[in-house]
């Protein structure tokens, strides 16, 4: 039987509009906070619309992205096809793990499942990487998904992505 790597070439796109979309976020957050703070007094409308800016956008940007992947994974579960994936590797491992509080974990899942549309056996990796106060998170999940385990995928084309059920969340695999 034929096997491959399911590797979807709009990762790229994404990267690139994400990018793009953080840069016009940031600036139109820094933008809307100095037109603010420049009504009530303009000698401080540069610095504090600047900082104020900044902070606005570092702290709701997460949301923003959380609600475009909650549309793109309504989308996925719309239009993808179900399949039982199976898990070949995972893995765990610590970086900076000398009783620092920067430590991260990294946990690898490779899993391979059948193509829905195909039939050609595909692989996909995945590596999730977590801070030192997401521990208990990271070790749970290799707990969850020794090699062997199931789980359950949505694929479409060249794109697949698995529920973990860590939390009421989509991951994606490209």
């Amino acid at each position: 039987m034929k096997t491959g790597m399911l590797f979807n070439p709009m990762v790229f796109v994404y990267w690139a509009v994400s990018a793009v979309g953080a840069a016009l976020y940031f600036i139109g957050a820094i933008r809307g906070a100095t037109f603010v703070a420049f009504v009530p007094d303009e000698s401080v409308a540069v610095v504090v619309g600047f900082l104020g800016g900044m902070v606005f956008a570092f702290v709701t940007w997460p949301f923003v992205l959380m609600v475009m992947w909650w549309g793109r994974r309504a989308y996925l579960r719309k239009i993808a096809a179900p399949v039982s994936a199976t898990v070949i590797e995972s893995g765990h491992r610590v970086t900076h793990a000398i009783n620092s509080p920067f430590a991260t974990h990294r946990v690898r899942l490779k899993v391979t499942f059948p193509h829905p549309s195909t039939g050609v056996e595909c692989w996909v990796k995945k590596e999730f990487a977590m801070a030192e106060f997401r521990r208990s998170t990271a070790k749970a999940l290799l707990h969850r998904f020794p090699e062997g385990a199931t789980l359950p995928m949505l694929v479409r084309g060249r794109a697949a992505g698995f529920d973990l059920a860590l939390r009421p969340q989509w991951v994606d695999l490209w």
